[in-house]
C-alpha cells in the first residue's frame, strides 16, 4: 500500500500455492482504485514455479522487489536484482506467535488464536505458527476454546 500512495504501480507475484488469495486481493484493491479514477494500479501474475518470479527479479524496469518468504528465497532474489543495482525490501523466515498472558482478554485471544491459525487456510505470510502461553493463562485458554 505504501507504493500506491506514493503513486507508484504495483505488479505482484504471489506464491504459486496462494493464487485464490492473490485474485480476491487484487479484485478488491481494484475495485477501491477504480473508484478513485486509478484503474490499473494494481497488477497481479499469477504462476507456479520460479520462471515468473526470477524474470521479474531480473527486469531493469522493476526499480524495487519486495518479497516475503523464506530466506533461500530471500537470498536468490537478492542476487538477482543486486546484479543489476536494483533495490530489495525483504522480509524472510518468519514464524509467527500469539503470545497470551493471564492478563489478556481470553475470549478475544481465543478468537484471535483461531483465525491467525487457520482463517485463511495459511494462505498468508502471517498466518500464526505458534502459541506461547504463560502458564497461568493455559487452562483458562482452553476452556474459552472449547
Amino acid at each position: 500500500m505504501i507504493a500506491a500512495v506514493c503513486g507508484d504501480t504495483i505488479v505482484w507475484k504471489p506464491s504459486g500455492l496462494t493464487p485464490l488469495t492473490a485474485l480476491a486481493c487484487t479484485k478488491i484493491c481494484a475495485e477501491i482504485t477504480a473508484q478513485a479514477g486509478f484503474d490499473g494500479l494494481f497488477c497481479l501474475i499469477n504462476g507456479s514455479g520460479r520462471d515468473i518470479g526470477n524474470k521479474l527479479c531480473a527486469d531493469p524496469r522493476v526499480p524495487l522487489i519486495s518479497a516475503t518468504g523464506s530466506c533461500v528465497m530471500g537470498k536468490a532474489i537478492a542476487t538477482t536484482v543486486a546484479a543489476r543495482f536494483g533495490r530489495t525490501l525483504l522480509e524472510l523466515g518468519g514464524n509467527n506467535a500469539i503470545t497470551v498472558t493471564k492478563d489478556a482478554n481470553l475470549e478475544l485471544a481465543a478468537r484471535a488464536v483461531f483465525f491467525g491459525a487457520v482463517g485463511t487456510a495459511g494462505q498468508r505470510c502471517t498466518t500464526t505458527r505458534r502459541l506461547i502461553i504463560e502458564r497461568a493463562a493455559l487452562d483458562s485458554l482452553y476452556r474459552e476454546v472449547n
